[in-house]
């Protein structure tokens, strides 16, 4: 541990060493220990391949859906929209003929790539890194639509208004391409002559990096899986009302598969993070913003943004 730690020492004094003695920030060099330098804003990064795996969760996914009409969804009485009608303690569930919350759990909503496989080529003549994702990836997410026509007759024998909710909650998962350009904006590049670390040259140090970067791409989900939930939800009158099957909500589909659901969808996606590399073991973290291109629905304008973070770990050649 000692010798790794004072050889790692060792490998940061050549580089100040190096740019000392007049060392250009931006060179392949001279020297018989270091071939390649370059640090500092916008730095160079030297001839390499990486090949990573990672995931991705999402901290917010936004939905944009306002007065929408689909044919892929059972007829309501109004319009879907990505607002939540439901005041507090609403959308609770009852049990058939009683006040009880029923055992139904809500699916959690959001978006994530659990799986995600990268190949990314740095470009020095350009200054910049090409990289290509693939990934499996899963979106759960509602619509709704508040229905206050409807009355029922009260106990006193008046007609009284109560709120009626249609909800559609659709889950999706897809296989997802993307493929980008990220540009280092600040950090070095080093490449020197092979660093033994080990008494049995198993674990020997050649690359050195550490740097920020902004980037963008375009990406592309082919949906291999759609469920779709539909159901209404009387909201305030559950105590005096019920449908006939004595709860407070009827479904009206149940995991189908939307006729209307856009079989390819595409976002733009930008990011800004950080990347590390010791000897060939290579770590990227960073945040990302994706904006879509391309709407859920064919005959509707529903759109998704999401907004996370991506972590990636793999090796450099």
């Amino acid at each position: 541990m000692r010798r790794s730690v004072a050889l790692s020492l060792a490998v940061c004094c050549v580089v100040a060493m190096a740019q000392q003695r007049g060392m250009p920030d931006d060179s392949i060099t001279g020297s018989d220990f270091l071939r390649y330098l370059s640090t500092g804003w916008f730095p160079r990064p030297y001839d390499a391949v990486g090949f990573y795996i990672g995931s991705a969760a999402n901290f917010y996914q936004h939905s944009s859906a306002a007065g929408i009409v689909t044919a892929g969804t059972r007829p309501i009485a109004g319009r879907w929209s990505a607002d939540d009608p439901f005041r507090s303690g609403e959308n609770a569930i009852k049990k058939p003929w009683s006040d009880d919350d029923a055992d139904d759990d809500f699916p959690s909503l959001g978006y994530s790539a659990p799986i995600m496989a990268r190949v990314q080529w740095n470009v020095p003549l350009l200054s910049a890194i090409v990289r290509f994702d693939a990934m499996y990836e899963m979106s759960r997410e509602r619509l709704y639509s508040l229905d206050t026509s409807r009355k029922y007759l009260s106990l006193g024998g008046t007609p009284t208004p109560f709120r009626e909710v249609s909800v559609l909650f659709n889950n999706e998962h897809f296989l997802g391409a993307r493929l980008g350009v990220t540009i280092p904006i600040y950090g070095a590049f080093v490449a020197s002559e092979p660093l033994q670390l080990d008494t049995t040259r198993r674990l020997m140090i050649e690359r050195l990096s550490s740097f920020y970067y902004v980037g963008a791409s375009i990406h592309s989900a082919v949906l291999v899986v759609s469920e779709a939930t539909q159901y209404v939800q009387i909201a305030d009158a559950k105590s005096s009302l019920r449908y006939a099957n004595g709860q407070d909500t009827v479904t009206l589909l149940h995991k189908a598969r939307l006729s209307t659901a856009a079989p390819v969808r595409w976002h733009a996606d930008v990011c800004i993070g950080w990347q590390a590399t010791f000897s060939v073991f290579s770590f990227s973290v960073e945040a990302y913003a994706s904006f879509p291109l391309a709407s859920v629905l064919t005959d509707a304008r529903w759109m998704l943004y999401r907004y996370g973070i991506r972590t990636a770990i793999g090796w450099e050649r």
